[in-house]
Parts: structure tokens; C-alpha cells; sequence
């Protein structure tokens, strides 16, 4: 079973950076030839052209890493759940490629747009940490 994980988020943003911390710490680990890391928020329409084309077939799994605030989550709480492929509307989805397209990059318009174009495979997990630290710069929070 080939599993990517892959963080989406931006980088420089401090705690909303946390993903690519984690990736560089999962990269420091032999995970295996089965587990690809890789950094996958250059753009969720590209990455599901990526997943629908190059990588066709590859991955039996996707584990997302993002850090995202929600409403009523603590600072610093960490979730971690099997994403269930629930769609918005349709006038939500076209507004997720939208954003997509005009360069807005996060974890829900990537389960979106590459969830409708049934790019993902049958099993993703998600994981999120809610950013104690928001703001511009590199360093992260306690």
C-alpha cells in the first residue's frame, strides 16, 4: 500500500507553517519505500492534474497535513480524522476552483476540488493543527 502525505498551507506564516515542520521531520525518518512526503500546496488543481495524471494509480492513500482554524478549537489542538468525501454545493465547488485557480491554496479547496474530480483514492486521512501563532514570519510558537 502506497500512502503520500503531503502538508498544503504557506510557508513563512508562522504557525500556519507548522505542516512543513512536520514534513521535515517525517523526511528525517525512514518511513519506508511505501510512504512518499512531499510538500503538495503549490495549487489544488494542479495537484489534482498531478494525482489524476503522473501519479494515475500510485498512492492507495493520502494523509493531508494542514494547519487550519476552526471555530472552538485551542490553540495548539491537533485533530485527526478519515476525510468522508461530502461535497458542498455545487456553487461551493465551483467557488473552491475559483480560488484554486486564482492562487488560493488550503486544506478544504484541496479536499474539494480534487475530491469532485475524484482524484483522491478511496482512503484520506487528514491531519490539522489549530495555529496558536498567527502572523507573518518563520518562527514557530511554543
Amino acid at each position: 500500500m502506497v500512502t503520500l502525505v503531503g502538508a498544503i498551507g504557506y510557508r513563512q506564516l508562522r504557525d500556519h507553517s507548522a505542516p512543513f515542520a512536520m514534513l521535515e521531520r517525517l523526511e528525517a525518518e525512514d518511513l519506508g519505500s511505501d510512504v512518499i512526503v512531499e510538500d503538495v500546496s503549490y495549487n489544488p488543481v494542479a495537484l489534482m492534474q498531478w494525482l489524476q495524471g503522473e501519479a494515475k494509480g500510485l498512492f492507495d492513500r493520502v494523509i493531508l497535513i494542514a494547519a487550519v482554524e476552526r471555530p472552538g478549537r485551542l490553540p495548539g489542538c491537533v485533530d485527526a480524522y478519515r476525510w468522508d468525501g461530502a461535497l458542498p454545493s455545487n456553487e461551493l465547488i465551483q467557488q473552491a476552483v475559483a480560488d484554486a485557480v486564482t492562487g488560493i491554496i488550503s486544506l478544504d479547496n484541496t479536499l474539494v476540488v480534487a475530491g469532485y474530480f475524484k482524484a483522491l483514492p478511496p482512503q484520506v486521512a487528514v491531519v490539522e493543527t489549530e495555529p496558536p501563532s498567527p502572523g507573518f514570519g518563520t518562527p514557530l510558537g511554543p
